[in-house]
């Protein structure tokens, strides 16, 4: 992605960076509503996301690995609240894939390279800079399961917050679990997979 300068920018790669961030629940309706064929959610594909079984026990990566992970997971989350594309390329291997679904495992978005990503968080920042605000990506009870020497699973806890400029307090964006795979390659570990599931049923674009 184009370098850029200036306030304007900083906003700009804020946002664009922010995966799910204009995403966010739009009701409370029971997961029942979704027998209305008018529903949109009714035409939306499954979400691919099949469970996790270890949870109750998981397989420790190695420390060294661990640390690696966890810092990848914290920089990732820096880089979307202080607008930084500094290392966040290469964070990402080519072949990422992003999924987004809701609490009712309908697919709501499907990203399957780098380069469809990053296209889809190029224009979200554009729809998303109309609005002067920052975000707080708070990140909490992760569990890393080694799979092998060069793969990790893992289960994130998060929470997003926007703080717009016209009110004194951020309101809250989404909840959900973040959902990921982390390869290991020459270059070290990278993102292979990214599955955010919001915490509702309804999920809408509201051009933050």
């Amino acid at each position: 992605m184009a370098a850029v300068r200036g306030d304007f920018a900083r906003r700009t790669l804020r946002t664009k960076l922010a995966i799910g961030l204009a995403l966010i629940m739009a009701s409370t309706e029971p997961a029942t509503a979704q027998s209305d064929p008018s529903d949109p959610a009714a035409n939306m594909p499954d979400c691919t996301y099949q469970g996790t079984d270890y949870l109750l026990s998981v397989t420790n990566p190695p420390a060294a690995d661990r640390q690696l992970i966890m810092d990848l997971i914290h920089r990732y989350n820096w880089a979307l609240d202080e607008g930084s594309l500094v290392g966040v390329d290469e964070m990402l291997r080519d072949d990422v894939t992003y999924e987004l679904c809701n609490s009712i495992e309908k697919q709501v978005l499907l990203k399957t390279n780098k380069l469809q990503l990053e296209q889809y968080l190029e224009d979200l920042g554009n729809e998303l800079d109309r609005n002067r605000s920052m975000t707080r990506h708070i990140e909490s009870n992760t569990l890393l399961n080694a799979v092998d020497a060069n793969t990790v699973q893992g289960k994130t806890t998060v929470v997003v917050t926007i703080q717009f400029g016209g009110i004194e307090t951020p309101v809250v964006d989404y909840t959900g679990a973040l959902h990921t795979v982390f390869k290991k390659d020459g270059s070290g570990w990278k993102f292979s997979s990214i599955i955010l599931i919001t915490d509702g049923p309804k999920i809408s674009f509201r051009a933050r």
